[in-house]
């Protein structure tokens, strides 16, 4: 039997340094087009750790979540930490979720860490989460992190989609939750993607995710067997603004159902653009179904539908 499950409290942490695209462009001697490219794609500014550490950003997050939450460290069962940047892990043999359960004292957790799906492994996560309450009747609460930093300014750009901005999140996924409820979760994994962002697969590899969004968007409705005008927000990962809203017109889903504001002022933050807008996205109603999106580089990409 599937556990009703559901976030049931989610924060994030952002670091205080705003950088504009314009500047980081002439720093990194970008054309003027790949600027304007970014700008039609919706980005304008990103967070930039600014010397912060991916422990500290986790560490962070985890601190307001602990505060708004109340609930104690002893209550939590299990710890998992996603990230999609090789650097934002501690050095071996350090491991980031056991210094995260040593400095909050999660002395009765699990933890580990999953990152295979690049930036879809926040809500790849959920699926691997959803499993341990299927074989772990005792188990209540998961404590989900994800945290990035960029070390590199240059490699901030996401071809012409967007720019890499530098934060966390930090959620409790909750057995019999009260809100947030998860209805399903879909995948999709291809290694037409292993290339990488090359320049000359672009055209290609964006037809690819457009269809790959639409057929999984589809399908997560019809498997929680809600519909697709019942679905109420769509909050996304931040990359290729006109690109969600070519989509959402496929799906005849109105365009003002995007939770769009934070394209232009936190850019995409890797695991943690799904997580970030559903902290901030104050609109969502009781009972209303809404929908999570990720994806990541290598093909992979996960939604998550939830009902309010």
């Amino acid at each position: 039997m599937i556990p009703d499950l559901g976030i049931a409290h989610v924060a994030f942490y952002l670091p205080p340094c705003i950088d504009d695209i314009r500047d980081w462009g002439q720093r990194t001697r970008q054309t003027i087009a790949t600027v304007r490219k970014l700008e039609q794609a919706g980005m304008y500014k990103y967070r930039s750790a600014n010397g912060q550490t991916a422990i500290g950003l986790a560490a962070s997050a985890v601190q307001r979540l602990l505060v708004a939450s109340a609930v104690a460290p002893r209550e939590v069962d299990c710890l998992v930490y996603v990230h999609t940047l090789q650097g934002s892990i501690a050095p071996p043999p350090q491991s980031l979720p056991g210094l995260l359960c040593d400095r909050f004292g999660f002395s009765n957790a699990e933890a580990f860490s999953f990152a295979q799906q690049h930036c879809a492994s926040g809500l790849g996560a959920l699926r691997v989460i959803r499993a341990m309450f299927v074989a772990r009747h005792r188990m209540k609460r998961v404590l989900l992190v994800g945290a990035d930093v960029m070390p590199l300014a240059s490699e901030r750009l996401m071809i012409a989609e967007g720019i890499l901005g530098d934060g966390a999140f930090a959620a409790f996924i909750e057995r019999d939750a009260p809100i947030n409820r998860l209805a399903a979760i879909t995948m999709h994994a291809s290694g037409a993607g292993w290339r990488g962002v090359l320049e000359q697969d672009e055209s290609r590899l964006a037809a690819q995710h457009f269809f790959t969004a639409r057929r999984l968007i589809t399908h997560t409705a019809q498997q929680a067997h809600i519909a697709l005008d019942d679905i109420r927000r769509i909050l996304p990962h931040h990359l290729d603004l006109p690109a969600w809203y070519r989509l959402l017109d496929s799906l005849r889903i109105p365009r003002d159902r995007l939770f769009s504001e934070n394209f232009s002022r936190i850019g995409h933050v890797t695991v943690s653009d799904a997580f970030i807008n559903l902290a901030q996205c104050h609109d969502l109603a009781p009972g209303q179904p809404f929908l999570l999106f990720a994806r990541g580089i290598g093909g992979f990409s996960a939604v998550a539908l939830l009902v309010r």
